[in-house]
């Protein structure tokens, strides 16, 4: 457990997390139900000026950029 702990610890020094501070209703509009929280995760990227990465070739917004 303390192995697991130390991990933890350092992971969550090294990245940086992103305030979940934006309405759902806020930002572009999912073009389909299923990619609301595709969506979601994009504009919020978007707002902070950082990019969505996302393996979705279809994936057509401003922070969207494709990996892989």
């Amino acid at each position: 457990m303390a192995d697991a702990r130390k991990l933890l610890e350092d992971f969550v020094g090294f990245v940086e997390f992103v305030p979940d501070d934006l309405r759902a209703l806020d930002g572009t509009a999912a073009p389909t139900s299923g990619k609301t929280t595709d969506w979601y995760l994009a504009n919020l990227a978007h707002k902070h000026g950082m990019q969505w990465a996302t393996l979705d070739q279809s994936a057509k917004h401003p922070a969207a950029v494709l990996v892989g």
